[in-house]
């Protein structure tokens, strides 16, 4: 029907158009997952966990019930994520640590409830299979001690969590997000607080251990910014490629030293490695 310079162009506009629809299927199936980036995902978790009830200080309404919260640090749940790459998920044990006693009223009141869950994972030996909310890719590293170490609190990268009923995620995770901070961390960082369990250091007038275990809690100051180390650059442009100008030596042994945050690397064989 049509000359040979005519079919080409239909065929060509033809795989265009079909690649470019391609495309935007694609982005629309994987940009838009809450399962990879999206702000707001907050999956369904076998045990209905507060952290709301377990991680505030305030005053809380629970089950229709006015009460104040427990407390709890995070990093007692997530214990050793400040030596550890990745932040652990509570263990079963970790747990029965607190519901041993309130197991054992709720069963002697007939309502064994999501406890009687636990109770029967511990029993069996076996883990709760907690849904993961917070997940970077697999061909990226990140690494929680690191960043702990640093004085960034919990909150900057998962917001609130002490507000959350039930956790979802409120960052985005995604490689232009980590660089944002990474070249502007001040803006960004929100310091240690005391609900986190990492506690900002004085390592300037610190003498002893009782200086070394940080800030009280009557004495944080909420509005408190990040405040950044004095650095140098290793290259020039930095690129990220800084190292801390000071830094003092640990006085208790067998515990990191604490510092605060710099400039993160820029450089992709940081995070991509």
């Amino acid at each position: 029907m049509f000359n040979k310079v005519t079919d080409k162009k239909i065929k060509g506009i033809a795989l265009g158009g079909l690649g470019t629809v391609l495309t935007l299927a694609l982005i629309l199936i994987f940009g838009q997952n809450n399962k990879v980036t999206d702000v707001g995902y907050r999956p369904v978790q076998p045990i209905p966990f507060s952290h709301k009830l377990h991680a505030s200080e305030d005053a809380i309404s629970h089950n229709g019930v006015q009460m104040k919260g427990l407390g709890i640090k995070c990093m007692y749940c997530h214990a050793q994520a400040e030596i550890s790459a990745h932040s652990p998920v509570p263990t079963t044990s970790t747990c029965m640590n607190c519901h041993v006693l309130p197991m054992q009223l709720e069963n002697e009141r007939g309502n064994a409830g999501p406890l009687e869950l636990i109770r029967t994972a511990y029993e069996k030996d076996q883990p709760i299979e907690w849904v993961r909310v917070h997940k970077v890719p697999d061909y990226v590293h990140f690494n929680h001690s690191r960043h702990i170490r640093a004085q960034i609190d919990c909150k900057s990268c998962h917001g609130s969590v002490e507000t959350m009923g039930v956790i979802s995620q409120i960052k985005p995770l995604s490689m232009g997000w980590c660089l944002d901070c990474h070249r502007n961390p001040e803006q960004f960082i929100v310091p240690a607080r005391p609900i986190s369990g990492i506690y900002s250091y004085d390592y300037q007038n610190r003498s002893s251990i009782d200086k070394f275990i940080g800030v009280k809690a009557n004495s944080y100051d909420p509005n408190a910014k990040a405040t950044l180390a004095e650095m140098k650059n290793i290259v020039s442009p930095h690129y990220g490629m800084v190292e801390t100008a000071k830094l003092p030596k640990p006085e208790v042994a067998g515990m990191l030293v604490p510092k605060h945050a710099q400039y993160g690397p820029e450089n992709c064989s940081s995070c991509h490695h």
